[in-house]
């Protein structure tokens, strides 16, 4: 059974929406799937918030207010099942690899907000008639 995650990453305050998008893409991914290897996550989908480029970047809200958007990333990533997720786990949780990824990290988010938490159940609808 599929496993699912959900992290909200938030940049850091000197770095500008396109600079954290380019470097979460360029560096970061690249980093994570060449440490996981065969264990890399099935899929990794990486939703960024539409934001100005001028530092503080308010976001582009619908509905709510700008505070309620303070990150700039959700990213949902799919494991096959358990297994597959404490593997994953056990290539990134080494020493080296952990060192690498909190240093790439800290090049562009800011960890102290970073939050990553398993999701339940997930549903979908889909528009039959488009």
């Amino acid at each position: 059974m599929p496993i699912h995650g959900l992290v909200i990453a938030y940049r850091k305050p000197d770095t500008t929406p396109t600079e954290f998008q380019n470097h979460y893409e360029n560096n970061h991914v690249p980093i994570l799937q060449r440490l996981a290897g065969e264990d890399f996550f099935l899929s990794h989908q990486r939703f960024y918030l539409a934001r100005g480029e001028a530092i503080p970047a308010p976001a582009t809200v619908v509905l709510g207010d700008d505070q309620d958007f303070e990150y700039d990333a959700l990213t949902i990533v799919t494991f096959k099942d358990q297994e597959h997720m404490n593997r994953f786990y056990a290539k990134i949780g080494t020493p080296e690899a952990k060192k690498e990824i909190e240093e790439d990290e800290a090049r562009f988010l800011d960890r102290t907000r970073l939050k990553v938490i398993l999701i339940g159940d997930v549903r979908k609808t889909v528009n039959e008639s488009a």
